[in-house]
């Protein structure tokens, strides 16, 4: 069958080898004529029969070319459900996301799955395509979710989504990795107003922030404090009227290495 793309309209189907000694005729199946040239534009699928006469012998044939209607999907946020950091169900080695098929309905392609990390570039899978809606055991992060339609249809369905992750350690050496503690997930996009207060093991605040800046280098007023643990307070403000704001509180550990 060919593959009718309904955001690509209209389709132009054709016979092979056209001859000027033939006469087209394009019809429904219950007879309906659409066309008398050696190809026809279609809005929608189904079966075309195309018959072929021979101006010169009278002899035709006739051929059913079949049409499957394809669709890039459709993709909102209501169908993604996200297990992180920010309502107490994710633990670090759980979060995952999911995009639930059953209860929505994406388009009438055959679609097939991806995840990426904007800020990492990881890619899950690495290459191409997954037929499970559901992605396990990944870090915090902004992520785009890509849904391609194996019929072809172009372009990909893409969400941003935030993962939330409070990471439980950070080692502020200077190497250019983890040197700052940092919520994963989070940007001025998702949470334009929040807070960020760090506290030492005798409740004195060493650090204040908001989402987008730098994160906390591990000092406080130019010192270098020491390995120890640290407690955070955090309120994030979400750019989505309908969702409530989000109040952590934990702790992590600062290491010297």
């Amino acid at each position: 069958p060919q593959i009718l793309c309904l955001n690509d309209l209209p389709l132009n189907i054709s016979v092979e080898n056209p001859a000027d000694v033939y006469f087209y005729e394009w019809r429904t199946p219950d007879g309906t004529l659409l066309g008398t040239s050696d190809n026809l534009d279609i809005n929608a699928g189904g079966s075309y029969d195309v018959t072929a006469t021979n101006t010169v012998t009278n002899c035709s044939r006739t051929e059913r070319i079949v049409v499957n209607e394809s669709n890039v999907a459709t993709l909102l946020a209501s169908y993604v459900t996200i297990v992180d950091e920010s309502n107490n169900l994710g633990a670090s080695n759980t979060l995952s996301v999911s995009i639930d098929t059953i209860n929505n309905n994406l388009g009438p392609g055959d679609y097939q799955f991806a995840l990426l990390n904007t800020e990492t570039n990881n890619r899950i899978p690495f290459a191409g395509y997954q037929d499970e809606p559901l992605f396990e055991g990944i870090e915090g992060g902004i992520y785009q979710i890509i849904v391609n339609d194996k019929n072809g249809c172009v372009p990909d369905a893409t969400l941003l989504i935030s993962v939330l992750q409070f990471p439980k350690f950070f080692t502020p050496n200077g190497d250019g990795q983890n040197d700052f503690w940092v919520i994963k997930g989070a940007n001025k996009t998702f949470y334009p107003n929040s807070s960020i207060d760090i506290f030492n093991r005798y409740g004195k605040l060493v650090a204040q922030f908001e989402v987008g800046d730098q994160g906390w280098d591990g000092t406080f007023n130019g010192r270098v404090l020491p390995q120890d643990d640290y407690w955070y307070k955090v309120t994030l403000i979400s750019s989505d009227p309908n969702r409530p704001a989000i109040n952590r509180t934990g702790n992590f550990s600062l290491l010297r290495r």
